[in-house]
């Protein structure tokens, strides 16, 4: 329940905040702004494209072809959708480069469930590591792509969090369900945060990496809880 609380809390504070970032740090009238908040949106939709082949009844060799086709195929989704909306994405098409980090990430995970949260969440911290100390662009990208790193996340944690549960699945994905509010608090304590009299919008950024630290320790500690109770999470990754 706290990995959930936590998971949608940092996917939906570091796009609620992203506008107010770039305000602030490279002067984007407002008007400007949507495409990137769009792109990291979209970028969650990039991630579960690419993570959805593991699940697809091809060949191993097409599911190789295929991790690398999705995530561009839904690149382009996005670059058409805000094209016919006359925005300008002349700045945003390197991020291109940034999918073939992703698709290294997923290719490592072996779909584990335990593994790709370890995986991500690490990867998500390092983005915004780099958002806090880099500035301009290379901020915005970085802060973006924590929307790629967050993708998967919520099936990784369900998937951990109901193993084993029996008769009572349903009432515990009941209680994770619950849980989705941790968008509403985790935003709310960055966005307090961001004063300048305290952190500031750029370090406010410091609650999204302790989000992701226990996410990761999150999916070190409760792959160790299954394997204890015998049940072999690795087998449950494959449903996922």
């Amino acid at each position: 329940m706290i990995a959930i609380f936590l998971y949608v809390g940092v996917e939906v504070s570091t796009a609620s905040n992203l506008p107010e970032f770039m305000k602030q740090h490279l002067n984007t009238p407002t008007n400007q702004i949507a495409p990137y908040v769009s792109l990291f949106w979209a970028s969650l939709m990039i991630g579960r494209w690419t993570a959805a082949v593991g699940a697809m009844n091809v060949k191993s060799s097409m599911k190789q072809i295929l991790r690398f086709v999705l995530p561009y195929l839904a690149f382009g989704v996005f670059i058409i959708a805000n094209t016919i909306a006359s925005q300008d994405l002349s700045s945003l098409y390197l991020y291109g480069v940034i999918l073939l980090v992703l698709i290294a990430a997923d290719f490592l995970s072996q779909g584990n469930p335990a593994k790709q949260l370890l995986i991500f969440s690490g990867l998500g911290i390092l983005a915004l590591i780099i958002g806090m100390l880099a500035d301009g662009m290379i901020s915005v990208y970085a802060f973006i792509s924590v929307g790629l790193f967050c993708s998967t996340l919520w099936p990784c944690i369900f998937t951990l969090a109901i193993a084993g549960l029996g008769k009572h699945t349903n009432q515990g994905s009941g209680f994770l369900i619950m849980m989705i509010m941790g968008g509403g608090f985790i935003s709310l304590f960055q966005g307090v945060l961001a004063d300048d009299s305290l952190l500031g919008i750029q370090y406010s950024y410091v609650v999204g990496v302790l989000c992701f630290l226990y996410l990761a320790f999150y999916g070190w500690k409760a792959s160790k809880i299954l394997k204890k109770q015998g049940i072999q999470y690795e087998t449950v990754a494959g449903a996922h």
